[in-house]
């Protein structure tokens, strides 16, 4: 995220403007870098990526990128206006209101993305406003500045590595390659709030300018046309405010869920692969996150006091269910703004599928093939449920180099040779390794997750390599009822929520299920929605209806009882009865849960 403390470049300014910046609080919370994380995020999971125009230049234009504060433009439009760092708008006092004018006069550039992957579905480019106070005087105040995204149905058509945008501010249309590109959603976002000021001279009168001035002017003159809508001013979501930053991430997802599903992206020649460059991080700080429910706050204390602390590997642990997976994911994506690799555990790996090892490569030749993690050492490797794979035998080769060693392999760089070097994995980064030489990139780490309800019966990690990880409990919610009160309240923000006293009897179960075997809210949540699919006036905090307990007892069935598979009979009978007592059920429907539980125990 772009953020500009309060103070006023002085390059490129004219001298006779002071620009002073209001003061503003150094505490004020912007969403935009949690925005990027979560699209990022969800877009990963459909092979598709979201690209920053600008953001890795900060607060530079690049070179020749000049700006002539004469007449509100670039020094150099030829050049500059090809592919721009910035996107440039006027803003002008009209009588008693400020106005946005596009220096362009119609359709521009606004910037560049590598599009040679054909996966970029999203993009954000940087807005500057040139504030006019006097003829041929404009300032430059990047305090002022506004981010503009649009959202793609897929991805855009494979292009160069470095392919401009065209786009007209009057009628929304957009073309990318000379052919137009049609977009889901397009919205301005703002990352300071709207009562942000600086001090401007206008005509030689002093001013103020607030950063809702600018917003409003810019949304005033922008138009969109998202493929099948009408034309229109530009969105606004305010992400300094939390409330906008969540209507942001349901328009995308509805709007996506409108479109339908998308096309997979082909596949571009090489391996694969993203090619964009992994921006590191200001801090290894990994802040809480708001799509995450249930997660305690100890948990980011001691993930943060890990890495603070020089673990670089992040071991998850706890009952199935409590988001380690999601998490897991989080943490990579902080880390690396997105480039992460997951895996799955099985118990049919060996070394060679992580690690590598000799494979057939075609004319009765055999080489060393890297598995999945000396592929992408660039970056953090996510195996998800660690504990189902023999943990010590499969990245058992990476003990040594855990241990901050280098290690070397049972594999030569020319097997036809027997005087060949041997592969070996380094514990640093080094940028002339040689060809059978490793090294990790400075953002590579592990990220595991074990289901600690699994720990009695899958493979077990040796001690020696448990002590390379940094351990975070991830625990079910304290507060079962809190946490379904906060789930409603996300999912339905007009609900009122409960009176004081009324029971939430899927808590009360949830809780006697968890003193016989703790499960996380996932299955909860998926009970949840199959009650709501079956009774579309489901009440979660009232003495339940006669349907809500049809649909309470079949909800259990779907998604509860697989998870209470092995328990003991006096616990079924124990949860059986608490589902009686809680849900109000008749005879008939007691006897129903009886057998259900008991059909589960052994």
């Amino acid at each position: 995220m772009i953020f500009f403390g309060g103070s006023v470049r002085d390059s490129g300014m004219a001298k006779n403007v002071t620009g002073r910046v209001l003061p503003m609080a150094n505490d004020t919370k912007t969403y935009e870098a949690d925005f990027f994380r979560w699209l990022k995020d969800r877009l990963k999971d459909k092979g598709l990526q979201f690209s920053q125009c600008g953001f890795k230049l900060k607060d530079s234009l690049g070179s020749r990128h000049d700006i002539n504060l004469e007449n509100g433009f670039w020094k150099e439009p030829h050049y500059s206006a090809n592919k721009p760092p910035r996107w440039l708008y006027q803003i002008e006092l009209a009588g008693t209101r400020w106005k946005a004018v596009n220096p362009a006069g119609g359709a521009l550039n606004l910037g560049a993305v590598n599009a040679s992957q054909e996966d970029k579905a999203g993009v954000v480019f940087r807005l500057v406003p040139l504030v006019q106070q006097d003829v041929n005087n404009y300032f430059r105040n990047d305090n002022l500045e506004v981010h503009v995204l649009f959202i793609f149905h897929g991805a855009t058509p494979k292009g160069s590595s470095s392919e401009a945008f065209q786009f007209d501010p009057g009628s929304g249309a957009m073309q990318f390659k000379g052919a137009a590109l049609p977009y889901l959603l397009a919205g301005l976002l703002g990352v300071k709030p709207r009562e942000y000021e600086v001090e401007v001279s206008i005509s030689g009168t002093p001013c103020k300018l607030t950063y809702g001035d600018v917003i409003d002017a810019l949304a005033k003159d922008i138009n969109v046309l998202p493929m099948n809508g009408t034309a229109g001013p530009i969105s606004v979501y305010d992400l300094s405010e939390k409330k906008d930053f969540e209507r942001l991430k349901k328009d995308i997802s509805d709007a996506w869920k409108a479109a339908g599903p998308v096309a997979p992206p082909a596949i571009a020649a090489g391996d694969g692969q993203d090619d964009d460059e992994i921006v590191a991080p200001a801090s290894l700080h990994i802040p809480e996150m708001t799509d995450l429910l249930g997660i305690d706050p100890a948990v980011y204390r001691q993930i943060n006091a890990a890495l603070t602390s020089g673990k670089q590997h992040i071991m998850l642990y706890g009952p199935p269910g409590t988001g380690k997976t999601t998490l897991a994911r989080h943490i990579a994506t902080v880390l690396t703004g997105g480039k992460w690799t997951l895996v799955t555990g099985s118990s049919d790996w060996s070394s060679q599928d992580i690690i590598g090892g000799y494979q057939p490569i075609g004319d009765s030749s055999v080489a060393f093939i890297p598995g999945v993690l000396l592929r992408r050492f660039d970056r953090p490797l996510i195996i998800d449920e660690l504990n189902r794979c023999d943990i010590d035998k499969v990245i058992g080769p990476l003990f040594t180099v855990l241990s901050g060693q280098q290690t070397t392999l049972p594999y030569r760089l020319n097997i036809e040779d027997t005087d060949s070097p041997q592969y070996v994995i380094l514990p640093e980064s080094k940028p002339s390794a040689k060809a059978h030489e490793f090294a990790p990139g400075p953002h590579w780490r592990l990220v595991a997750t074990i289901n600690s309800i699994d720990k009695a019966s899958l493979y077990q990690m040796s001690y020696a390599l448990a002590r390379r990880f940094g351990w975070v409990y991830v625990d079910t919610p304290r507060d079962t009822k809190g946490f379904i009160e906060a789930f409603l309240r996300k999912e339905q923000p007009a609900w009122p929520g409960p009176s004081a006293g009324d029971p939430c009897p899927l808590a009360a179960f949830w809780d006697a299920i968890n003193s016989v075997r703790v499960i996380g809210p996932a299955p909860i949540l998926d009970a949840m929605k199959a009650i709501q699919a079956m009774c579309m006036d489901a009440e979660f905090f009232a003495v339940p209806t006669t349907r809500m307990k049809e649909a309470l007892l079949d909800a259990t069935d779907m998604v509860l009882l697989p998870m209470l598979d092995g328990i003991v009979m006096q616990d079924a009978e124990s949860i059986a009865g608490k589902a009686i007592e809680v849900f109000d059920l008749d005879t008939g429907q007691s006897a129903r849960i009886m057998a259900r539980m008991a059909s589960v125990a052994v």
